[in-house]
């Protein structure tokens, strides 16, 4: 708290569903997995304070454990984890016609962005190489200044070309935010409800998180949207749709390049290690906070596993070439930049017990 400034998260509009979701069933043997080497990876899961643990194979659930008093229909918030979900909400807004093109720059939606923003695009944004600074730090603490997100973004220096420095950016994906609702007209809450929830049969009760801070002179101010709060049966869902290029249970969702894209490397000679809001494993290096790390982000683990990771280990990753996907929810403070972090090796044992 700063001069009296308290910042607090809290729910936001609640999803009422219609059609209901269950991911049909298999056992491991059926799905060609080696049941004890994935008992191994629970065990993994279960050291480093998961919550929860859930296995899908060729679209079928095989695997779920839960730990720490938490059920298949509790809500977890899955903090920068619903930048996967984000990502297919853009594609959605651009088939609708909302945004032009990729390449549209967000300025065209947020005219007061200063004149040097005016090189972000939506493109550079989610492969977080806008050309700005790497401000997640401020901006998560800026709202004990009553600043709102879209403020601090505004504030951000650019220092260089797009697609010319990787800077993992919370500053630039929210302004997504701000120009997703101006390019819809609606709310960034019922527009994910639209896109997002009702037409992959999210669970009732998924909603965004809020960030708002309590002012002496304002009283509550909205600082913008923290991240979404869903079940971990729901945060599968973008992973799958991205292995299966675009589709849900067999129909079009986003357009299949779009999808696909959203896995691959853009500027491999940058960061050869971060695709389009989701992270890759396929090189020798990547890059953190400026530095280059050498070695794999996920040691041992398929090259082509993908994912997307939020604070204490909040994952959801596919695995496109044994057709898996994997969500991982919990608290621990171990990341997946550590060396060996306990995410490779739980990968690294789920993709080894493919038979």
């Amino acid at each position: 708290m700063a001069d009296g400034i308290q910042v607090f998260m809290q729910p936001g509009t609640v999803f009422f569903g219609g059609e209901q979701f269950s991911w049909p069933t298999a056992t491991l043997e059926s799905a060609a997995m080696d049941p004890s080497i994935v008992v191994a990876a629970a065990s993994i899961a279960e050291e480093y304070n998961s919550d929860c643990l859930l296995v899908i194979r060729h679209g079928q659930l095989v695997h779920e454990q839960y730990w720490n008093g938490t059920t298949a229909n509790d809500f977890q918030q899955t903090y920068s984890g619903t930048k996967s979900v984000f990502s297919l909400l853009v594609g959605r807004v651009i088939q609708r016609g909302y945004v032009e093109h990729f390449g549209q720059r967000v300025r065209d939606f947020i005219p007061e962005m200063p004149k040097s923003q005016g090189q972000l695009t939506f493109h550079n944004v989610l492969a977080m190489m806008p050309g700005t600074l790497n401000v997640t730090a401020e901006v998560e603490g800026a709202g004990a200044k009553g600043f709102t997100h879209l403020d601090t973004a505004l504030t951000r220096e650019v220092v260089a070309l797009p697609f010319a420095r990787y800077s993992y950016n919370n500053s630039a994906y929210r302004l997504l935010h701000t120009a997703l609702e101006r390019a819809s007209g609606k709310a960034l809450e019922d527009l994910t409800a639209e896109e997002i929830f009702d037409p992959l049969f999210f669970s009732e009760g998924t909603h965004w998180v809020l960030n708002y801070a309590t002012t002496p002179d304002k009283g509550d101010v909205f600082l913008g949207y923290q991240s979404i709060k869903m079940t971990p049966r729901d945060f599968a869902k973008s992973a799958q749709i991205i292995i299966d290029h675009g589709k849900w249970q067999g129909e079009s969702f986003v357009d299949p390049n779009f999808a696909d894209n959203l896995i691959k490397v853009q500027r491999p000679e940058v960061n050869p290690s971060f695709a389009l809001f989701h992270h890759i494993n396929g090189a020798a290096f990547f890059q953190m906070d400026g530095k280059r790390i050498p070695h794999k982000l996920l040691p041992g683990a398929p090259d082509d596993t993908f994912l997307m990771y939020g604070n204490g280990g909040q994952i959801v990753a596919g695995i496109p070439s044994k057709d898996l996907v994997v969500v991982r929810t919990g608290n621990h403070k171990e990341s997946i930049y550590h060396k060996d972090n306990f995410i490779a090796r739980l990968l690294r044992e789920i993709a080894a017990s493919v038979t």
